[in-house]
């Protein structure tokens, strides 16, 4: 979280930190993804055998990561910027920036992604989905229902975001 996080209203502050939990015990996947991977690897390299399922799983533990760490990746202010333009800009104006570039750019995504996301993991639900491996996961909609979740808390962490950047954008204080 950024230098002004002691000065942000409070609200925020709850937001950021709940972000901040979730993003601390989702690191914690990194763990089993490791762990998955050097099963995969020994089990391909020293027994002469794969799995399917272990191969999936790893591409679900990626994708769960990366979903869950735009979240955690807004709220502490790492994401990408044009940053030869942005490092001349005054702070006032980089904060202004930042709250039109959440608000037209990455609040429509993430409303559009949330809501679509909402009936892609019921189909999945409703379907029975799996995976198109007879020996891969089943159970497809645990990993799908990942996209409205990320997508409920990037929208949480970029509410939280835009509250901060307007309080030094547009207050003068």
């Amino acid at each position: 979280m950024d230098s002004n996080n002691t000065k942000a209203p409070e609200i925020t502050r709850k937001m950021d930190n709940f972000i901040t939990r979730v993003g601390h015990i989702t690191a914690w996947l990194n763990v089993v993804l490791i762990a998955v991977i050097i099963v995969q690897v020994v089990l391909r390299y020293a027994f002469e055998m794969g799995m399917v399922s272990l191969e999936e799983m790893q591409w679900h533990l990626y994708a769960v990561l990366i979903m869950l760490g735009l979240s955690y990746d807004v709220v502490h202010d790492g994401h990408i910027r044009l940053d030869l333009l942005h490092r001349k800009f005054s702070k006032r104006t980089k904060e202004r920036v930042e709250f039109f570039g959440l608000l037209f750019l990455v609040a429509p995504m993430v409303v559009v992604i949330f809501i679509h996301g909402l009936d892609y993991v019921g189909t999945s639900i409703r379907v029975g989905e799996s995976s198109d491996s007879p020996l891969g996961l089943p159970y497809r909609w645990i990993i799908k229902s990942f996209i409205p979740i990320s997508m409920a808390l990037l929208g949480v962490a970029t509410v939280s975001r835009m509250i901060r950047a307007a309080k030094t954008a547009f207050c003068k204080s």
